[in-house]
């Protein structure tokens, strides 16, 4: 019976250690600069920008990811969570930050809270806000930013914890709209694109607590098929 419980606890142990070797491993050698705009699921300490950093460890990457950030709605009252509204702000700040070195790649990573239930009967307007956004970035003043590629992650899905809130009820199926939508933009506008919706291996009911926010495996699994891209 001990020598069964030593060898379950050796396997865990092993599980652990295999899972945090695999989110710090290296991927790339690329010193390239990227800035990142996401919500907030690029706002914790092991959140997808965060997440890049260490598969791109000679990168550097300048996040301006907020909670509660949308394409182009109001979220909660709130002006500065419309990434339309302070996007020229967040240039600037992005624009100073890099000394004058040009950033490489922009990479987007929202919608998740433009898919929220109270703003269902408005979804048509979310490619649109999208696009709108891509050619502000693209005509800005800020010659270290305006030629970058940009990259756009359409939303994860919404998992069941989430989906079962009057908040969120039916996001799953407009971020799945969203993935479709997204790629249909970045056609459109010269952007590259990945669909975030089904990235692989990424399981939205285990790797997040609240069918939300992804933990550090799914942050990891979001940003692989990234770095794939943009180390070509």
């Amino acid at each position: 019976m001990i020598s069964s419980v030593k060898k379950i606890l050796f396997a865990s142990l092993f599980l652990v250690s295999f899972a945090s070797f695999a989110q710090n491993e290296v991927l790339s050698e690329k010193g390239l600069n990227i800035l990142t705009l996401g919500d907030s699921n690029g706002t914790f300490p092991y959140s997808w920008p965060e997440q890049l950093k260490l598969a791109l460890p000679n990168a550097q990457v300048y996040n301006i990811s907020k909670s509660g950030r949308t394409i182009g709605f109001l979220n909660l009252g709130d002006t500065t969570l419309n990434s339309l509204f302070v996007i020229e702000q967040n240039l600037k700040k992005a624009a100073d930050f890099t000394n004058g070195r040009p950033y490489d790649f922009v990479i987007i990573e929202l919608g998740t809270n433009d898919a929220k239930a109270v703003f269902a009967e408005q979804q048509q307007q979310v490619p649109v806000h999208l696009a709108e956004l891509i050619n502000k970035i693209k005509s800005c003043n800020y010659a270290v930013i305006k030629k970058a590629k940009i990259v756009i992650i359409s939303p994860p899905p919404y998992g069941t914890k989430a989906e079962v809130t009057e908040k969120y009820k039916g996001g799953s199926q407009r971020v799945r709209a969203m993935s479709e939508a997204f790629k249909t933009v970045a056609q459109q506008t010269g952007c590259l694109f990945i669909d975030g919706f089904h990235t692989p291996g990424l399981d939205v009911e285990t790797m997040t607590a609240d069918g939300l926010h992804l933990d550090i495996t799914g942050s990891r699994k979001l940003i692989e098929p990234v770095v794939t891209l943009i180390i070509k």
